[in-house]
């Protein structure tokens, strides 16, 4: 008989409850891990980056967007280890709608901290960067 093992199985990678499934160790080594690199997502052209979000605010009618700079955007990526960037929906401190994004690395784990070495060979960790801000009403305006 194949021994088992229990794994964890997340829905939305991140966000959900994980779920507990019993599976055979062969069955386990043949599923394919999430695979991560800085070469994800795509050009997909104004017309249809349009159609998107337009068919999202017909459907909850909602709209807006989130800007964030480039300088924090190359401060998260600039991390080591770093592939992408997670990017969660949340509530800042007015209670107001954001997103906060968190680098995230090659096997998935978000990059909350970083060890580094300095030159007298001790090691420092410094936080990793968690960033948030909001400018601007959106990219369309629906409500004309």
């Amino acid at each position: 008989m194949p021994s088992q093992i229990t794994i964890l199985v997340y829905r939305n990678y991140y966000l959900r409850n994980p779920k507990s499934t019993t599976m055979t160790k062969n069955e386990v080594l043949t599923q394919e891990a999430p695979h991560l690199h800085a070469g994800v997502g795509e050009h997909i052209g104004f017309e249809l980056g349009a159609k998107m979000v337009k068919d999202y605010y017909d459907k909850f009618n909602e709209a807006g967007s989130h800007f964030v700079g480039r300088e924090i955007v190359e401060r998260i990526l600039n991390q080591p280890g770093c592939v992408g960037i997670n990017i969660f929906k949340a509530l800042n401190e007015k209670q107001e709608k954001t997103y906060v994004f968190v680098g995230v690395s090659q096997d998935g784990q978000l990059i909350l901290e970083n060890t580094y070495v300095n030159t007298a060979g001790d090691f420092i960790k410094e936080e990793g960067i968690v960033a948030d801000r909001k400018i601007g009403n959106g990219w369309f305006d629906f409500t004309r």
